[in-house]
């Protein structure tokens, strides 16, 4: 995986991701710094994710450059790890941190 798919990726991430879950997340919060953290949350953990999922999927599909219907599952199932790992890394900030961000204390 070369420099375009992590310029993809950092692409896809910041400006699919971040900012639609950083404006979410600011309207039900109300503080910038919460939000920040929820935000920066997820989408590490979705970064990570597809990343992840991507250099498996590769592994595990095998697709070949010309075959276009394997890479489009390869990037559905990327996909949908990402969100699986976005989800995963905001429960564990729940999960084991102190005063998670979406509680008000």
């Amino acid at each position: 995986m070369g420099p375009a798919f992590v310029a993809a990726g950092w692409m896809i991430v910041v400006g699919m991701v971040f900012v639609p879950a950083f404006i979410a997340s600011w309207i039900m919060l109300r503080s910038p710094l919460r939000t920040l953290a929820l935000a920066a949350t997820f989408c590490v953990g979705a970064l990570a994710g597809f990343a992840g999922c991507m250099a498996l999927g590769s592994w595990l599909m095998s697709p070949h450059a010309s075959d276009a219907p394997s890479m489009l599952w390869l990037f559905v199932f990327a996909t949908a790890c990402a969100i699986g790992a976005g989800v995963i890394a905001v429960w564990m900030l729940g999960r084991f941190s102190r005063y998670p961000p979406w509680r008000r204390y």
